[in-house]
């Protein structure tokens, strides 16, 4: 709020001064209250805040005990991973196995004689490709006939079915190769060429036929299928991967050690259900944590927690507890409970875990710990269910959370209406002082006047006698 400086003309008073301390002492009293008001409700605010964000944080920690797939997961160790990786699906039964990669599938390729360069004419005709039973053709004509004009011919193809034509150049000179796109006996390739009276040189020279006690083209690799010994079963794939020779077990191939056995076991995923269960214990306790923070009351400090006696906080801190000792429903097994897994309630709410009772249950009741956390019944689906409506646009603590930002808004109106208030009562002061200040000078006149009035007056003479 803009002040008004003023120095009394006729009196000398600190009309500011004055004014500005009386008008202070007027405001000063509601503005703390206000002030004060504001900063226990922010703080209230602030305290539902940090509830809100330990829900959500305990929340998210239940991700992944509700879903039941965390309870099917297989986990598959390798004894050399340079030689082969092995990924697993929840079909996968657990067991030790030894795999021996006997062979990798290689892409077919062929290479022609050596050309003078790659603008060398080869001759008219037409050229099959067929691979894996499917054929296109391609025609050759004079003045198109060189080693680039067929490799672009060839790769430019709509029908192609899966060559790519490469030129080669080494010091006998330029070489016309053909891959095939995809590994795999197969996917082996054959060449057959059509020509007429018309050819312009020998097209035959690009023929290819794998059946042949000889070819013009040289077979620079050979279309081979990957072998994978598996306990002395024998599988082939055309390409790197081995699907459900195992059933439910994938074996990427990486490296050829024939002979080499390299030891595979496929478990179940017993560690990560551990990590989350673990993560669930521990993002429970700082929720209990944060709830005891903000309801406590020390006696001896005589303080008390930002939502100590809140009834809203009071109401969540007594569902959490209730929900956290219900019995599982509907499960077909013993385990129906936290405490049948060693997790049991502590000090001050809070949960501890018995690790050895919860390690001999995951290892040896694995199929039915999902049922604990992840049916319809269980405490994940029931927790995650809870804070949803409890944390939810329009839940209970949005509803507080927008009943205190409306007080604050009101604070803010209530500060409006007391500086208007202020401002007429610091007009009303300094019209009064400014009143004083001219009648002090009025008066001042008048006695300066009568000063000398009666300073012009003739004396009075004392006679001697």
């Amino acid at each position: 709020m803009a002040s008004v400086t003023a120095q009394g003309i006729g009196s000398g008073l600190d009309i500011s001064g004055l004014v500005s301390q009386l008008v202070e002492a007027e405001r000063a009293p509601q503005a703390n209250r206000l002030a004060g008001k504001e900063a226990r409700i922010q703080a209230r605010l602030s305290a539902f805040g940090s509830l809100k964000s330990a829900l959500d944080t305990f929340k998210n920690s239940l991700s992944a005990l509700k879903n039941a797939e965390t309870f099917s997961k297989r986990s598959a160790t390798v004894g050399d991973k340079d030689i082969f990786t092995a990924s697993v699906n929840d079909t996968a039964v657990a067991g030790n196995y030894s795999v021996s990669v006997e062979q990798l599938a290689t892409r077919h390729k062929i290479a022609s004689a050596a050309y003078a360069d790659s603008a060398t004419s080869v001759g008219t005709g037409t050229l099959q490709f067929t691979v894996n039973g499917e054929s296109f053709s391609i025609d050759v004509e004079a003045g198109s006939d060189s080693l680039a004009s067929i490799r672009d011919a060839v790769n430019s193809a709509e029908d192609n079915v899966g060559v790519t034509a490469t030129i080669v150049n080494d010091q006998d000179g330029a070489h016309l190769v053909f891959s095939s796109n995809n590994s795999g006996v197969e996917n082996e390739m054959t060449i057959a060429v059509t020509t007429d009276g018309g050819d312009t040189g020998d097209l035959t020279q690009l023929a290819f036929d794998p059946n042949a006690v000889s070819n013009p083209m040289t077979e620079k690799v050979e279309a081979l299928d990957s072998i994978v010994d598996v306990d002395g079963f024998t599988q082939s794939s055309p390409n790197l991967v081995v699907e459900d020779m195992i059933e439910g077990v994938t074996l990427n191939l990486v490296k050829a050690q024939p002979g080499e056995k390299i030891e595979l076991s496929v478990a179940l995923d017993t560690a990560s259900v551990k990590k989350s269960i673990e993560s669930f214990v521990t993002n429970y306790n700082k929720l209990v944590t944060t709830l005891n923070d903000l309801t406590a009351f020390d006696p001896e400090a005589n303080t008390a927690g930002l939502l100590q006696g809140d009834s809203t906080t009071r109401g969540i801190a007594q569902s959490i507890r209730q929900e956290i000792g219900v019995i599982v429903d509907g499960v077909g097994s013993d385990i129906n409970s936290l405490a049948q897994l060693g997790i049991t309630t502590g000090d001050k709410g809070k949960l501890k875990i018995d690790s050895d009772i919860l390690t001999d249950r995951i290892n040896n009741n694995f199929g039915e710990i999902g049922d604990v956390f992840s049916s319809e019944s269980g405490y994940a689906v029931r927790f995650d269910a809870l804070i949803s409506g409890l944390t939810q646009s329009g839940g209970i603590i949005a509803s507080r959370t927008d009943g205190l930002e409306s007080q604050i808004d009101r604070i803010g109106d209530q500060r409006e209406v007391l500086n208007r208030r202020v401002a007429a009562i610091e007009a009303r002061y300094f019209a009064q002082f400014t009143a004083l200040d001219s009648l002090l000078g009025q008066l001042t006149s008048t006695g300066d006047f009568l000063n000398q009035q009666l300073a012009n007056l003739p004396g009075i003479v004392r006679n001697k006698d």
